[in-house]
């Protein structure tokens, strides 16, 4: 997708140390912002900075990145050594150019209603990059046939030089991915490298799950995601998503930060927010956990030792339960976001998130902020009371010809087998339909699981 040739110095912000970066057609939209101030994405969802896996919101960009104080990066503008040619041909030239870039189409057009100066300039500079000499001349099939190779390989216990080795060939296309041109991703999804990718993490033993092997493989995913055709065929690949999910059960934490903030980001992207609903359930089941979000909650509540791997962890799971709350069908219905954070305050979220003040952390109290503004209606009565949620049931429906259904619900309630055997499976299906009545929208579709095939309106005839 990006050109290869690597700007080495950037400014950094100052509490960050100076790193070198590869630099390349990823971020040339950043070179173009000296002459187009418009060229950054427009916060189009009106919400904008809460969550640390979403930086941009059209599309979602699944990456932190390391930028300056003024939030982009520093570089001097090429001047061009080489005559300008016709305006036919230029356009020519320069419309590959941009096709290799993968813009949104905004972007695109912005890019194409330059001046004909600014085209000839950013031009000579793409050019003067590919004249540089690169490391990263393999081709796609070269990377596809070593995640292969290297996914039937066993972990080498006794021979921490063949990790490094093996991580060092997974960063490789990890670089490729996110710095070749736009035609190097279309060859790589050509040839079902992302099949090879997901493959590799659905196969691999448990101590290459723990392992920088697996934080390499994910990183690549990462990559792959954040090229439009990338993120297009995970998200229509039938199981890719809940591929990456399975990657939570590893003790390692930047594994589980990075596949947090794929998660995270895929909650933006139309039709990706109840993808992530059903690899959470996916997980529950692939993980033995007794209820989705589980192990999300207990990781938010462990102590890992480090200061820094904890900090990392805890804010990428604020940053993913905030996504889940405020992205998808909850940005406009109150219900659902309420069924979410009822979900997340039943597996006991609320004392966790207090305990996360003695962090003292800004970015971490900042996350947990964005949860704490969802105040349910029921809060104002005790949920865990069965006594006072009857309570306020029958202050509501006493007067109401929807009462006797009330009495005859609970009448018939009572004719179930006591909680013991199979028979809480009953309650669980209860619960589900409720859910599901509730949540179902005005043409019959679900936003969350839903255990039956029904269409509410139309047996209700409302």
């Amino acid at each position: 997708m990006r050109s290869p040739k690597r700007v080495t110095r950037v400014v950094t912000h100052k509490s960050l140390p100076s790193c070198p970066v590869g630099l390349n057609l990823e971020n040339l939209c950043e070179r173009v912002r000296e002459y187009l101030p418009s060229l950054t994405m427009p916060a189009s969802r009106g919400r904008k900075g809460w969550c640390g896996c979403l930086q941009n919101a059209e599309p979602p960009e699944i990456t932190y990145c390391v930028v300056d104080q003024a939030g982009t990066l520093s570089l001097q503008a090429l001047t061009p050594t080489q005559p300008m040619p016709a305006e036919d041909e230029l356009n020519v030239k320069f419309l590959e150019l941009v096709d290799e870039l993968d813009l949104t189409p905004p972007n695109k057009a912005a890019m194409l209603s330059l001046p004909s100066e600014k085209k000839w300039q950013i031009y000579c500079s793409r050019k003067k990059d590919q004249e540089g000499v690169t490391d990263l001349s393999h081709l796609p099939e070269h990377y596809i046939e070593r995640v292969q190779a290297l996914a039937m390989l066993q972990y080498p216990t006794d021979s921490e030089e063949e990790v490094r080795s093996r991580t060092r060939q997974l960063d490789g296309l990890k670089t490729a991915l996110r710095t070749q041109p736009h035609s190097f991703v279309l060859r790589f999804i050509e040839l079902d490298g992302l099949v090879g990718l997901l493959g590799f993490l659905s196969s691999m033993d448990y101590t290459t799950s723990q392992s920088s092997i697996h934080t390499s493989l994910i990183g690549c995913v990462k990559a792959l995601m954040n090229n439009s055709n990338g993120r297009a065929h995970v998200l229509a690949h039938p199981t890719g998503i809940n591929t990456i999910a399975q990657s939570l059960c590893t003790e390692n934490i930047k594994t589980k930060v990075a596949v947090l903030e794929i998660l995270g980001a895929v909650c933006l992207v139309p039709g990706g927010h109840k993808k992530v609903l059903e690899a959470m359930l996916h997980y529950q089941k692939f993980a033995f956990e007794r209820t989705r979000f589980q192990g999300i909650v207990n990781d938010l509540d462990r102590s890992t030792g480090v200061y820094r791997d904890e900090v990392n962890l805890k804010t990428a799971i604020m940053s993913f339960v905030n996504a889940v709350l405020n992205y998808g069908p909850g940005q406009e219905n109150l219900e659902f976001r309420l069924h979410l954070r009822y979900e997340f305050l039943m597996l006991g979220i609320q004392p966790v998130i207090d305990k996360l003040r003695s962090h003292e952390n800004e970015t971490l109290n900042r996350r947990k902020r964005y949860f704490d503004i969802f105040i349910l209606f029921q809060d104002h009565i005790d949920t865990k009371s069965a006594t006072a949620m009857f309570d306020l049931l029958r202050k509501k429906l006493s007067h109401t010809s929807a009462y006797p259904h009330l009495l005859s619900l609970l009448k018939h309630c009572t004719l179930l087998p006591l909680d013991y055997g199979t028979y809480p499976q009953h309650w669980m299906l209860f619960d589900r339909i409720v859910q599901q009545i509730i949540l179902q929208g005005e043409s019959g579709d679900n936003p969350d699981i839903s255990p039956l095939r029904i269409n509410v309106k139309e047996i209700v005839h409302l």
